[in-house]
């Protein structure tokens, strides 16, 4: 593979940041690298999931037209028990619109059960995938996955999706 033609087409990024910055490096970098028509929608997600924590991203974009392809980011955000994975992705569909979604995903040291029962009673179960996944859904519309891992089940990863469409 031509890893200079990849290089044209994507910038990476990497960026720390700490809660006392203005924009988070979720946003800042969007804004650095050309992204204008999706700031507003990456800003109210970014600012939602990640907060005040402290985190640091990576990030593409086309180098070639970053204000009109997709953006993509994934943030390593601080919690005192652990990092969790934090993904922001942003793009202008094709009525000039642009879409968002965020993914946030960590691990519990505990059985996806327990977690149910404990953590997340009072979500709407709305299925399961793959016979071993719960779907759970929160009164505001995010979706929640709880995956059972480890030999005894004795951990549960918990991946957060919810999507925006403008």
């Amino acid at each position: 593979m031509n890893f200079r033609l990849i290089g044209t087409f994507l910038g990476l990024s990497f960026l720390a940041t700490n809660a006392l910055a203005e924009d988070n490096s979720v946003v800042s970098m969007a804004k650095e690298k050309g992204v204008k028509r999706c700031i507003p929608q990456i800003e109210h997600i970014s600012n939602f999931i990640i907060d005040k924590k402290a985190h640091g991203s990576h990030a593409t974009w086309n180098k070639d037209a970053a204000d009109n392809r997709m953006y993509s980011s994934l943030s390593s955000k601080g919690y005192t028990d652990g990092d969790s994975h934090v993904s922001v992705i942003a793009s202008i569909n094709s009525d000039g619109k642009c879409d968002t979604y965020y993914v946030e995903t960590f691990a519990l040291a505990k059985s996806c059960l327990m977690a149910r029962e404990k953590t997340y009673k009072d979500m709407e179960f709305v299925g399961t995938l793959n016979d071993k996944t719960i779907v759970l859904k929160n009164a505001g519309g995010a979706n929640y996955y709880l995956s059972p891992q480890g030999t005894a089940n004795n951990i549960c990863l918990v991946s957060k999706r919810e999507t925006i469409y403008q």
